[in-house]
């Protein structure tokens, strides 16, 4: 059950992991980040029109599994469809970013499908789902839509738009939100050598999976770096 002392937590950490993903350049004047209130059924996301660099925990609002404004000043995101469609269809999320990276948004556009090219890409061993509506999500229905695209999967993408993430961690989401850049950026490089690319093969997916069993720090380590990183930076 949430108190106000793990809501007050949940909003800072919200505020951070969202600081946090504009200094990597997942999330910019645009896109969002959710945390679902534990033992309750409401969300806390960002107003529409406050800065994702500037956010701060009193600007955060909550909503229900409708979407509709239970706490707070301002207008939810538009697309908080996507948020509530998700919640309602996966109990084990707990977090979820909607952003418009856009190297992992070109695959999108493109017959060739983003595959794991690099070790941490083992999370997606068949690449991602394209859901296929062009559209901004903002209807109960389209937001089902995209909840039945993602599946039990972690992430998904919106054709030509961005990407859906999500996580039961902040540092665990972050994380899954860099590495898939990272993982298209590769891809992307690879192509421009030329030849044959060569994508991680199923024997090898499996190894690395169980050589990651034993580095559940990752999340935590690669949080308190880009902590400290985009402290200096000012974006903290």
């Amino acid at each position: 059950m949430s108190t106000p002392a793990v809501e007050q937590q949940l909003r800072r950490d919200l505020v951070t992991c969202t600081r946090l993903l504009v200094y990597t350049g997942v999330l910019d004047y645009s896109g969002h980040v959710s945390a679902r209130i534990p033992g309750t059924d409401e969300v806390l996301i960002q107003p529409r029109d406050a800065s994702r660099a500037a956010i701060t925990p009193d600007d955060l609002l909550v909503i229900d599994l409708e979407g509709e404004l239970v706490r707070g000043e301002g207008i939810p995101v538009a697309e908080a469809a996507i948020h509530t469609g998700v919640y309602r269809a996966r109990p084990d999320v707990s977090v979820i970013c909607h952003g418009h990276p856009s190297l992992s948004t070109t695959f999108t556009m493109t017959d060739r499908a983003m595959l794991p090219m690099r070790h941490f890409a083992y999370k997606f061993p068949d690449g991602l789902a394209v859901h296929p509506d062009t559209r901004h999500i903002r209807t109960r229905q389209q937001g089902d839509a995209v909840a039945a695209t993602l599946g039990d999967a972690g992430a998904c993408m919106l054709r030509s738009h961005g990407t859906v993430v999500v996580g039961d961690r902040f540092d665990v989401l972050f994380m899954d939100c860099v590495d898939l850049e990272e993982n298209a950026r590769t891809q992307l490089a690879a192509t421009q050598l030329g030849g044959e690319q060569r994508p991680l093969t199923p024997d090898e997916i499996d190894e690395i999976a169980e050589s990651y069993g034993g580095l559940g720090h990752r999340p935590g380590k690669m949080w308190e770096h880009y902590v400290h990183r985009a402290t200096v930076a000012g974006y903290l």
